[in-house]
C-alpha cells in the first residue's frame, strides 16, 4: 500500500523519477523492455489490489478525505492505485539501466547431484517459508503485529514462488542487479513515507502496530519492511522474467522458436526446464565468447546490449570468433604460421557450419 496517497506528492516525489528514468533509457528501449514493464506492472496492480482493499475495509490504516482526489477502486484511493503502478515503473527502469550491460545466459548453471545448488535453493525456501508461517502467527493473535503479518503474510509467498523459480540468477547476478535496485527505491520511499506521516496523510490504527520505528528516518517498521518488500518482489520478478528468456535463448535445442516477445506460457515453461538439464557447453561458449569481449572489445560488448535475444547471444558469438581469429593471424611469427591458423579456422568453420551432422563447440579450443 501507498503512504503518499496525496496527489501533490506523486507531483512531487514519484513522477519526476519517472519521468528522469524514461528520458535516459529511452535510446536503450526495446519492445521486449516495454512488455516487461507492462507485464510486471499488470501482475503488481491485480496481485495487491484485494489485499490494500481488505486492509482499508478492515480499518488496517486510513488516510484523511482532504487529502485525496475522490475516486476509489475498491475502497483504495485512485492515489493509491497510481502508487502501484509508478512504484513498479520506476524500480523497473532502474534495474533495466543496471542490467543493461548484462548477458543473463552465461548465469546460468548446468546443476549435477555433486554440487551445492539444491541445498541454496531449499535454504532459501525455508526460510521464507518459517517466515510465512510466523506471519500467519501474529495474524491470528490479533495483536500490535497484525499489520506486519498481514505485510508478510501477502508478499512472501510470491517472493517464494519467484526464489523457486530464479534462485540461480538471483544468487549469481551482481549486486548492482540484485541489491542496488532494491536499496536505491527503497530507501527514497522511506524518506518520502516519513514526510506523508508527519504531515497526516495516512495513518496506521492503533493496537495493530508494533510502534517500532527505523532509526534515522524514524519511519515505522511496518511501512520500511513494506517497501523493502515490495521493492523486493519487482526486481524478483524482472529476474524469474529474465531467467525465462535466458533460457530461450541459451538453448536452441530445447526451445527451437525464441520469439522477441515470448507468451506468458512460454516463459512459464523455460523457468520449468530442470537445471540439469541445461547445455552446459553451450554457457561455457557464451562465457568464454563474453569474457574475450571484455578484454579485447569491452566496447562492442556493452554495445550490444542495445540487441535482444538470440540476436545478441549470435552477434556476441560471431564477433568474439572474429576477433580471436583475428588474433591468432595478427600474433603470429610468420607468413607460413599465419596461413596455417587460418586454414585451421576454415576447417572450424566447416564442420561447424558445413554439414548438419557436426554441432558447435565454441569452448572447444583444439584448433587453436
Amino acid at each position: 500500500m501507498i503512504c503518499i496517497a496525496d496527489k501533490n506528492r506523486h507531483l512531487t516525489y514519484t513522477i519526476p523519477p519517472a519521468i528522469l528514468f524514461s528520458i535516459i533509457y529511452y535510446p536503450l528501449s526495446t519492445r521486449l523492455d516495454l512488455y516487461k514493464i507492462i507485464f510486471l506492472i499488470t501482475i503488481a496492480v491485480i496481485s495487491t489490489i484485494p489485499w490494500d482493499s481488505y486492509l482499508i475495509r478492515t480499518n488496517i490504516w486510513s488516510y484523511p478525505a482532504n487529502v485525496i482526489i475522490g475516486p476509489k477502486l475498491f475502497d483504495i484511493p485512485l492515489e493509491e492505485v497510481f502508487f502501484f503502478v509508478i512504484q513498479t515503473y520506476n524500480t523497473t527502469l532502474l534495474y533495466l539501466l543496471l542490467s543493461k550491460p548484462i548477458l543473463h545466459p552465461i548465469y546460468l548453471v548446468k546443476e549435477t547431484s555433486k554440487d551445492n545448488w539444491k541445498y541454496v535453493k531449499l535454504g532459501g525456501q525455508l526460510a521464507l517459508g518459517i517466515t510465512i508461517k510466523k506471519a500467519v502467527d501474529w495474524i491470528r493473535d490479533n495483536g500490535e503485529r497484525t499489520y506486519l503479518g498481514l505485510i508478510l503474510v501477502w508478499a512472501v509467498p510470491f517472493l517464494l514462488l519467484l526464489w523457486s523459480l530464479a534462485y540461480q540468477l538471483l544468487v549469481n547476478l551482481p549486486w548492482t542487479n540484485t541489491i542496488l535496485p532494491i536499496a536505491v527505491p527503497t530507501i527514497y520511499l522511506w524518506i518520502v513515507d516519513s514526510l506523508a506521516l508527519q504531515r497526516g496523510t495516512w495513518v496506521i490504527s492503533h493496537g495493530t502496530k508494533t510502534g517500532l520505528h527505523v532509526p534515522v528516518f524514524g519511519l515505522e517498521i511496518e511501512e520500511a519492511i513494506f517497501f523493502l518488500l515490495t521493492n523486493c518482489l519487482i526486481v524478483f520478478g524482472l529476474v524469474a522474467f529474465d531467467n525465462a528468456v535466458a533460457v530461450l535463448d541459451a538453448f536452441p535445442a530445447h526451445f527451437p522458436q525464441a520469439p522477441e516477445l515470448p507468451s506468458p506460457v512460454q516463459l512459464i515453461q523455460a523457468l520449468l526446464l530442470p537445471a540439469a538439464a541445461y547445455d552446459d557447453d553451450r554457457i561455457l561458449g557464451l562465457k568464454e565468447a563474453v569474457q574475450t569481449l571484455q578484454k579485447k572489445s569491452r566496447s562492442f560488448y556493452l554495445a550490444s546490449g542495445t540487441f535482444s535475444g538470440r540476436l545478441r547471444v549470435d552477434l556476441i558469438l560471431l564477433y568474439s570468433f572474429c576477433r580471436i581469429a583475428d588474433d591468432l593471424v595478427d600474433d603470429a611469427k610468420s607468413t607460413s604460421e599465419a596461413r596455417e591458423w587460418i586454414k585451421k579456422l576454415k576447417k572450424f568453420l566447416e564442420l561447424s557450419y558445413g554439414t548438419a551432422q557436426q554441432p558447435t563447440k565454441w569452448h572447444d579450443r583444439q584448433i587453436y
